[in-house]
């Protein structure tokens, strides 16, 4: 299991990581996933953080996080990040209930910067820069003690009919509020 802390959002109330508040099961970020990453995402105002420590088996080259590893993280903080910003610009709460809609991945690109050591924390900051009915264009910065080790655009689009947290394996769990 990793040694993930969560950033306390200024403002979030109670300041919960918003995957210990709606728990699925995706690789990536669910709480539902003893094998996945678990990351852990919470505001801090505008921005939504996650700090993840890569665990030795994570390792690419050696000493250093395997890409793909960062991948996944920039991934599902991504969709946390589009789908916690429609919750809060809509109202709606994240509250443990399934959502009726979903987010998935319609682009990935990811730009490594500098390598990053496999013994120290990650910390990713995701925010929303563009956003249209369905699509939700949300920038990533993984950053390791103050320097930026890689940064991504994710195009998330917004689905509908994905709304069971907790469903059985025959339903799209891998999705936050779908999951």
């Amino acid at each position: 299991m990793n040694d993930l802390e969560p950033i306390e959002p200024p403002s979030a109330g109670e300041g919960r990581a918003l995957q210990d508040v709606l728990k699925v099961h995706c690789f990536g970020c669910g709480a539902l996933n003893a094998h996945g990453l678990q990351i852990k995402s919470c505001w801090d105002a505008d921005d939504l953080v996650c700090r993840f420590r890569p665990e030795p088996f994570h390792i690419g080259h050696p000493g250093f996080v395997y890409g793909g590893t960062i991948a996944s993280v920039v991934d599902c903080h991504s969709i946390w990040t589009a789908m916690a910003t429609h919750c809060r610009d809509n109202s709606l709460p994240i509250d443990g209930r399934p959502l009726p809609f979903a987010f998935v991945t319609g682009n990935l690109s990811v730009n490594y910067l500098k390598p990053a050591a496999i013994d120290q924390d990650l910390e990713l900051r995701a925010r929303v820069i563009e956003k249209s009915e369905r699509r939700y264009t949300v920038s990533c910065s993984v950053v390791q003690q103050g320097v930026e080790c890689a940064n991504a655009r994710v195009v998330a689009v917004r689905i509908a009919g994905m709304g069971q947290a907790t469903g059985n394996s025959k339903t799209a769990q891998g999705v936050p509020g779908g999951r």
